[in-house]
């Protein structure tokens, strides 16, 4: 089921009504809408998880959850978001706009971005505001491009928005993500574009990326037993179990050495390890294996999660 209001909109007037406790009519004359929209508004932030009996308030931090991430896997920083949201969608959005604010404050002034594609780099990308106070931060995309045509995939249109709003300088890649063949990445790296493209890479200040899911979930869109799939992907060390940036990593943390990851035209591995602050925000069920593995690659700093996928990280860790 889709929703049918927006989800800030879900999320804004459930703060106005339960948080600020403002009576459903003055939530109207404020937002410019009727009386009986907002108690749909109300009613659809329910059903979609936004409202759990008490808010589920995307602005604030579980803390518990938090220390235990930070404890368990020795990453510097985890923010835990306490949404319940049952879609992936909506999951991934309220997650990412959280996740726009939470980078705003780790991004300083004069300094290099590398962004990512994907659903949830852009959902946060699209939630940083016109308005914020950094300036001169300059955006580099961290992979080539696609020939999909959704906006998510669409990096160096990303990256010129992203550095339209940071007041900063874009970079593009014009060069596929996925060379055809190792020789012809090897011809592609050594062009002029690409190699200025390297340099910033190699003195990165912050990365904003996400973690792909396994591929047998792209391949059937179904949800596994994470239970069930961490024996299958323990027993065999070449299967992927994410990726970061298209290069694809198993449950250990190892970056797999085949020519498929030979071929990426991105950001490498220790060229993530170098920069100054990887932020990684990913969310979801189906994400757990390949979150956990993420964390075992050394590379993220700072993890941006929803409550239930930190808790089923945890879990899959200890069994």
């Amino acid at each position: 089921m889709e929703p049918k209001y927006d989800i800030h909109i879900m999320v804004q007037v459930a703060q106005m009504y339960y948080i600020d406790g403002f009576t459903q009519e003055k939530i109207a004359q404020q937002l410019g809408i009727s009386r009986s929209s907002i108690s749909m508004i109300l009613s659809e932030a329910r059903d979609f998880g936004i409202v759990d009996i008490r808010v589920k308030n995307p602005q604030t931090n579980n803390d518990e959850l938090s220390e235990k991430m930070m404890a368990t896997f020795g990453i510097p920083k985890c923010y835990v978001i306490p949404i319940n949201a049952k879609l992936i969608r909506i999951l991934t959005k309220i997650v990412a706009t959280q996740g726009a604010f939470i980078a705003e404050k780790e991004i300083k002034n004069h300094s290099s971005l590398g962004v990512a594609w994907g659903t949830t780099c852009y959902e946060c990308m699209m939630a940083f505001r016109n308005n914020s106070n950094l300036f001169d931060v300059n955006v580099v995309p961290l992979i080539g491009g696609t020939n999909r045509i959704a906006s998510e995939y669409q990096l160096n249109e990303m990256v010129r928005i992203m550095a339209e709003k940071l007041q900063g300088m874009p970079s593009f890649i014009y060069a596929p993500a996925l060379a055809d063949t190792i020789d012809d990445k090897q011809l592609y790296m050594k062009s002029m574009q690409m190699q200025e493209i390297e340099k910033v890479w190699k003195n990165l200040d912050v990365a904003l990326v996400s973690v792909g899911a396994p591929p047998e979930y792209y391949n059937s869109k179904q949800f596994f037993d994470p239970f069930d799939m961490k024996k299958m992907f323990e027993s065999d060390s070449m299967r992927p179990v994410g990726d970061i940036c298209a290069r694809r990593f198993n449950i250990n943390g190892e970056f797999l050495k085949n020519d498929y990851n030979q071929k990426i035209m991105g950001i490498g591995d220790n060229e993530l390890r170098n920069a100054g602050k990887v932020i990684c925000i990913a969310s979801g069920q189906h994400k757990i294996l390949s979150i956990l593995g993420a964390l075992r690659t050394d590379t993220i700093d700072l993890l941006i999660t929803d409550e239930n996928t930190a808790q089923g990280v945890l879990d899959v860790s200890k069994a």
